[in-house]
Formats: C-alpha cells, structure tokens, sequence
C-alpha cells in the first residue's frame, strides 16, 4: 500500500468518526434545510496546518470565513473572497493571522529563487523590503508581513468599495506554534 493511500484511509475512517460523533451535534442536522451562512468574521489565515482557525479563537463550524493561503499572499481570489464576506454575507471584521515559524516568510528571508515559487515569494519579500530594515528577525518579518497584509486588504476595501470599507474593521496578529496564544498587532494605516 503507498503511503498516500494509508493517510486517505485515515481521512476517511476520520470523517466517519466524526460523522458518528459529531454530526448530530452540527448546525442543521436533522432538518430539511442547512442553516444560514453567517459568519462573524474573515479570517485570513496561512495554510499550515498548525493553525486550525477555528479551533485557535474556539469557534464553531460556520462561525468564520476563513480564507487560507501560504503567508497570508492575497491573489485576486483571496481578494475577492473576503469582499463576498463583506458585500453578500455582511461581514464586518476581518483578521488577518500569521503564525511563528511560518515556512512562507522563511522562504521569503532565505531567498528562495525556485521560479514555481515565485508567486508565492516575491510578494511576501516585497512587504518585508517595504516594512522594515534588512536585519529584521524572522519574528519581526512574521509580524511586518501580517501588517502589510491587512494593509493589502484595508486598500483593497476602500479602493472597490469605500462606503462598505469605512464599517469593515481590520485587524492582524500572530498565533504562537507553542503557546497558541494569539498576540494581537498594532498596525500603521497606510494610505
């Protein structure tokens, strides 16, 4: 058996579990129809796994809008993505989260020229060449690219939607891998 075939057994015989533990206890079940979509909040979250959203704020299925890709890189999908939150289901907060060791602002410090990952890179090096010195620490680059992506994102607002952006609030912080304590970033406004 490969490898790749033993963690799908595991995804599936997991799904199962959950299913018989859980799937009475979710939102909807046993009715005819699923609840409402009505999340409080975007979160803008990297893909590590490391950093399950809704289980980091203690949040139930449906709670959130979580939109994750690696180092937070805000493509035109992302994008639009949190606009749908904001214009079609009314969302007002949007958090933009790193995490400690994120492999994406690494990459970004080390260099890395694989032009496959460029379009992954080249963003994240660009905020950090943007937001601080040359000497910055991984921890202060983790920090100054989760800034610059809610900066992104507050642009983004006010410049497709400036009456909605002006009742959206933005916000970003860094979820520590060991603590999971989540530290919350004062960030400058730019313009």
């Amino acid at each position: 058996m490969r490898e790749t075939d033993a963690v799908l057994q595991e995804l599936r015989d997991g799904n199962e579990r959950y299913v018989q533990v859980r799937g009475g206890m979710l939102p909807g079940a046993g009715c005819q129809t699923m609840p409402a979509h009505r999340p409080r909040a975007v979160v803008v979250g990297c893909s590590d796994a490391r950093v399950p959203v809704e289980q980091v704020f203690d949040q139930g299925p449906g709670s959130l809008f979580v939109v994750r890709v690696a180092g937070h890189v805000l493509e035109d999908a992302a994008l639009a993505s949190i606009l749908y939150a904001v214009r079609e289901l009314d969302v007002r907060l949007v958090i933009v989260l790193g995490h400690q060791a994120c492999g994406a602002v690494r990459a970004a410090l080390a260099g890395i020229s694989d032009e496959a990952l460029r379009p992954l890179v080249d963003p994240i090096s660009a905020r950090l060449a943007r937001a601080a010195d040359a000497g910055q620490t991984e921890d202060q680059a983790i920090h100054a690219n989760a800034r610059a992506a809610a900066d992104e994102v507050s642009a983004f607002l006010r410049a497709i939607d400036p009456e909605r952006a002006a009742h959206v609030s933005v916000y970003c912080a860094v979820k520590a891998l060991d603590t999971g304590e989540v530290t919350w970033l004062d960030r400058e406004e730019t313009v």
